[in-house]
């Protein structure tokens, strides 16, 4: 919620007390006058057209949580809906001339109130926005290089704004010549000649003195002099606001002091501070911007001008209870918001382009030439190197195919496969098969060696024990019968090989080995197995973390840049909050520590940026805190010690958002 919303639904919620206060005393009122037959019951004031456009109206008016502030054009068609019915409206008829009366006070009350969320609005973004120009001077004169830059920028303006004078003053002299139609070429050339001399030293002396200084010392003076001026037109604005804030429908209570019953202003009262708070808009908007005179003159020109015109709206209205003077209420906000508002935002505007930071045309023109004048080349160029570069684009795209395909898709399919135990994405080193075949070989090599190669004690009826035996030692990896028969050929190796018997030996514990290897092998194929999905999920992470590399790093380009949003919202409310304790350290404020209208303008406007930002930055219950301390912060009355105990909570109580 924005400072502007949160004043009017302040003052609205106001004047509805006003007007409920207002319409129970006239209850009591005609209530006691009924009784002895005097006036009419209350129930006939309801029935008449007139208050029921004028009830439809207040409806309008009024500040809703959907739209609480009106368009512009909104208000004046309804202000001017209001104007039409006023001759229409019968005010001699006892209690409804009242009533009507006081509908139109109340149309009249939330009329101001929108017209003050507007007028404020415009004053709360023109001050903000003037901050831009401020700090642009500040860049140009706080580094040589920009000031030269800016020199740069502006070199063709200021030979054109001096050629524009030489040539007006020429042609002023050359029209008071009557005899040049006469002269001969070389005489006019001569002529010319000395009439341009002549031009020139015409020039004031506060030319003359800028034509000792270099266009780099005439730059520095320039971006000063444009720095006071959009300083100057700050502080109005911002006065303006502290104005609109303190001064404007001010009815001079709180609402606890009303439920409480201590103080409620009377009709006569608020109905003066509506008159007071219209005619205090329109001097704003009317004098705001002019930088002709200073600060004091202008809050005391502005408070003067309120007094002047409060004595010309009582001089037309019999009173503040007449109609009359409500209508020119009215009448003076539909000026407003046609008129005077309009008007404003021209001058501002008129006033910013002169001594704001100059137009893209100003600041670009240089390297926009540049690259004017280097486009032929640059097409050159390309054309040159077209074959090139459009095989560097398509090889560029196959390989970002390619990566998606075997690094991205494919081990999102082999993941996909291994959770849904499809045998073609299992991990596999080595065949089903092939263990239980070489084992097999194994253990007929074995039994075949043994039986080629029988002991001297063993029997035939042994032969089958021994055969089943020697197989389920083997398949333990016992091969004690070969190894033995190894162990005594290798005492006569050359019998042993010309036997063949050493080398079958060899062969089966080469094939023993083979055969020992693919056991741990199968081990290995086990351990995998177990652990399909971790190697899925690191098979396919290289993949997932380049496309999301090269996706954040796109997304930071081209997309909504939420994490440089985060960052910059968190710079500027340090900014603001920064500014905020900046305004309270070096304002001057009254004796009794409340600040000025200036001040207090500026501090409004810094707690606007907080309260904007921290809106869609905050959660919601931080976010109710924080607009808690930011009206403790504006509050006036506070001191601006209390109020800066208030910047350090703020501080310290939200240093988790503001980093």
């Amino acid at each position: 919620m924005s400072v502007v919303i949160e004043n009017i639904r302040r003052l609205d919620a106001q004047i509805d007390r006003l007007q409920l206060r207002d319409s129970e005393k006239v209850q009591q009122h005609n209530g006691q006058e009924d009784s002895h037959g005097d006036y009419r019951t209350s129930d006939t004031i309801y029935l008449t057209k007139d208050t029921a456009d004028l009830t439809a109206i207040v409806r309008t008016l009024s500040v809703t949580s959907s739209q609480p502030l009106l368009q512009q054009h909104r208000l004046i068609d309804i202000l001017s809906q209001v104007q039409e019915l006023g001759p229409n409206i019968n005010f001699s008829a006892g209690a409804l001339d009242n009533y009507v009366n006081d509908l139109l006070w109340l149309v009249a009350a939330k009329a101001a109130v929108q017209t003050l969320g507007v007028v404020m609005d415009n004053f709360l973004t023109r001050t903000l926005s003037l901050n831009d120009g401020i700090w642009y001077w500040d860049e140009v004169l706080g580094s040589h290089w920009y000031t030269g830059l800016y020199t740069i920028q502006t070199s063709p303006w200021r030979l054109y704004s001096r050629a524009t004078e030489i040539y007006s003053t020429f042609k002023r002299h050359y029209g008071n010549q009557e005899t040049m139609g006469t002269l001969t070429i070389s005489a006019r050339w001569g002529k010319f000649h000395d009439l341009v001399r002549q031009s020139i030293r015409e020039q004031s002396i506060e030319r003359a003195k800028l034509r000792m200084l270099s266009p780099f010392a005439v730059c520095r003076s320039e971006a000063r002099r444009k720095r006071r001026l959009l300083k100057m037109m700050r502080e109005m604005h911002a006065s303006a606001v502290g104005l609109l804030m303190d001064e404007c429908l001010s009815f001079g209570f709180e609402e606890e002091a009303t439920n409480a019953g201590i103080y409620s202003p009377s009709s006569d009262e608020w109905h003066n501070t509506v008159s007071k708070s219209v005619l205090l808009m329109e001097a704003l908007l009317r004098n705001a911007t002019n930088l002709d005179i200073g600060l004091n003159e202008f809050e005391d020109g502005v408070f003067s001008t309120i007094e002047c015109e409060t004595d010309v709206l009582q001089s037309h209205g019999a009173d503040s209870k007449s109609h009359t003077r409500a209508f020119l209420v009215i009448e003076r906000l539909i000026n407003i918001l046609r008129e005077r508002l309009p008007g404003h935002e021209f001058s501002s505007n008129m006033l910013v382009r002169d001594y704001g930071r100059p137009s893209p045309l100003v600041r670009y023109w240089l390297p926009v030439s540049a690259g004017l004048c280097s486009l032929s080349t640059v097409l050159k160029i390309l054309t040159n190197h077209k074959a090139e570069l459009l095989s560097w684009i398509a090889e560029f795209g196959s390989t970002v195919v390619d990566f998606g395909k075997n690094w991205v898709i494919g081990p999102i399919g082999k993941l996909i496969g291994t959770i849904r135990h499809d045998e073609k994405s299992e991990i596999a080193i080595m065949s089903k098969n092939s263990l239980e075949a070489d084992r097999a070989s194994l253990e007929r090599m074995v039994v075949d060696f043994v039986l080629d190669n029988p002991e001297p004690a063993a029997e035939a009826s042994q032969f089958q024990l021994d055969t089943e035996s020697i197989t389920a030692k083997v398949r333990e990896g016992d091969l004690t019968p070969v190894l033995k028969a190894y162990e005594q050929d290798l005492r006569q190796p050359f019998r042993g090989t010309v036997r063949g018997n050493l080398v079958r030996a060899l062969l089966i514990q080469i094939q023993k080995t083979k055969v020992d290897v693919e056991i741990a092998i199968g081990g290995i194929d086990a351990l995998l197995k177990s652990q399909e999905l971790v190697f899925g999920f690191v098979g396919l992470t290289p993949g997932i973390l380049a496309s999301y590399a090269v996706f954040r790093w796109l997304s930071g380009i081209f997309g909504n840049r939420k994490g440089l949003r985060r960052g910059k919202k968190q710079d500027e409310m340090r900014r603001a909050l920064r500014n905020a304790d900046r305004v309270l350290t070096s304002a001057s404020p009254t004796p009794n520590g409340i600040l000025s209208y200036k001040d207090h303008g500026l501090l409004i406007c810094e707690v606007q940026v907080l309260k904007k930002t921290a809106e869609k930055f905050f959660p919601g219950p931080v976010y109710r805190d924080f607009q808690e301390d930011m009206s403790d912060l504006m509050n006036i009355n506070a001191g601006t010690e209390k109020q800066l105990r208030i910047i350090e909570r703020i501080r310290w109580g939200y240093s988790k958002w503001l980093g």
